[in-house]
């Protein structure tokens, strides 16, 4: 009867050879294993962060790529549909998707600015009034004196008088960094067009480079993932527009709604942070209710976006979500804080759909589907699989010329042989009535 030891002492003998060397033999499995798997760890570890050093280098063109990334996860189906109900080609309904796409965010933002420019006066008097009434209650609260308050604001204006080259500078890089900005939403739009007239092309190419035995998993993995992409990405526009819309109505029934349009255009943009986004946005909003109208309408714009935040967080979300972007709220908030330390706000914005199509993937390499009603798509893993066809010369007009002639010699050198032989023919023939010569 083979006891347990014995059975652990024939796994270890099992790793060993022969061949062997002795002070290897001598280390314990376990150890050994650990070794292998932490120096195949390390590579590994060191491999990303090359590769993450690398695309920080280079975030001018990486961002604009993967806001186009999202942006096209999220209109594919309207190209989709244009194509198939209207007579548009897809390079033409992509770009009908992307002028509507600008007109929206220009109209929004248009709106918006200038709401707030034509409220700007107000809230600068108010902001004033605020800060007056504040220093008044700090003099009284604090015994505070004029002499002590102008003393401070000496030192400050000091500061900034010995810092004004700093000043300068940041001036000028953030010229810099609007020039930026700007060729940046210029190579997200051009992106985003390729992706959506041609994105599944583009995508076929890169699939092709992988080894054969290879194709149709990763595009079957990638479908799932885009999936997942795509349902984060629907979610999250409603989910900031609810929260938008809840907020701009609080704001309106607060008395405040002159400023409605642009909170909600901030509340919506923040929205797509996570966890973040909704803390800051909310916080914005209270601080301008707080300057306009007092403390006890701010507290009543703090429950509102209380209860607005408690809707969207345990009824909005795990509701439209559902099992297609199933995260964590853990694996959530680590991604967002990892992505913020390793790039910052943007780090953060992209840190939960990167998880969420990681996740989509993995879970089907690893043969727990997350969207079995997707099937196979058959007719790309056939082309995948398929060997390659040799290419199709195309002739030029002046070669189609050049062949059409020889092969008109051809025709023409054939109708005389035929003819010459048909003479030929002819004359060898006895004529009618005429005896056959002898021999013949």
């Amino acid at each position: 009867m083979t006891t347990p030891r014995r059975r652990f002492a024939d796994a270890e003998g099992a790793d060993e050879s022969p061949s062997t060397p002795r002070e290897v033999a001598e280390i314990p499995i376990g150890i050994r294993r650990l070794g292998a798997w932490s120096w195949r760890l390390i590579v590994i570890t060191a491999a990303a962060a090359l590769i993450i050093g690398g695309i920080l280098k280079i975030t001018a063109i990486v961002i604009p790529v993967l806001i186009a990334i999202l942006v096209a996860s999220l209109l594919s189906p309207l190209v989709g549909l244009l194509t198939r109900h209207t007579f548009l080609g897809r390079a033409a309904a992509s770009g009908v998707a992307l002028v509507a796409l600008i007109i929206v965010v220009i109209g929004m933002f248009t709106l918006a600015s200038r709401q707030l420019f034509a409220q700007a006066g107000d809230i600068y008097a108010k902001a004033l009034t605020g800060v007056q009434t504040l220093i008044d209650w700090s003099n009284t609260t604090f015994n505070l004196d004029d002499s002590m308050i102008n003393k401070a604001t000496d030192e400050i204006l000091a500061k900034v008088q010995e810092n004004t080259d700093s000043l300068i500078s940041g001036a000028f890089s953030t010229v810099s960094t609007v020039g930026n900005v700007v060729t940046g939403i210029v190579i997200a739009l051009f992106t985003l067009f390729f992706l959506l007239s041609g994105g599944s092309t583009i995508w076929r190419w890169v699939v092709g480079l992988l080894p054969p035995a290879a194709r149709v998993p990763t595009h079957e993995a990638f479908r799932r993932g885009w999936k997942a992409l795509s349902a984060y990405m629907r979610t999250q526009i409603m989910v900031a527009a609810v929260d938008a819309t809840g907020i701009s109505i609080g704001m309106i029934a607060l008395g405040v709604g002159s400023y409605a349009v642009p909170i909600w255009l901030l509340v919506f943009l923040f929205s797509f942070v996570p966890l973040v986004g909704a803390i800051l946005s909310g916080a914005i909003a209270i601080l301008i209710v707080l300057v306009l109208k007092g403390w006890v309408f701010a507290i009543i714009m703090l429950a509102v976006v209380i209860a607005v935040q408690q809707i969207e967080g345990n009824v909005l979300q795990p509701f439209l979500m559902g099992k297609a972007v199933e995260l964590h709220p853990l694996a959530v908030f680590l991604g967002v804080a990892s992505g913020a330390m390793i790039a910052g706000i943007a780090g953060a914005l992209f840190a939960i759909p990167v998880i969420a199509f990681v996740n989509a993937t993995l879970l089907y390499m690893t043969g727990r589907d997350p969207s079995p009603d997707l099937g196979l798509d058959e007719t790309v893993d056939a082309q995948l699989t398929a060997p390659p066809q040799p290419k199709k010369h195309e002739e030029s007009p002046r070669e189609a010329k050049r062949r059409a002639k020889a092969e008109s010699s051809k025709a023409q050198a054939a109708a005389l042989r035929e003819e010459s032989a048909e003479e030929v023919a002819s004359s060898a023939a006895p004529k009618h009535g005429e005896e056959p010569r002898a021999g013949e």
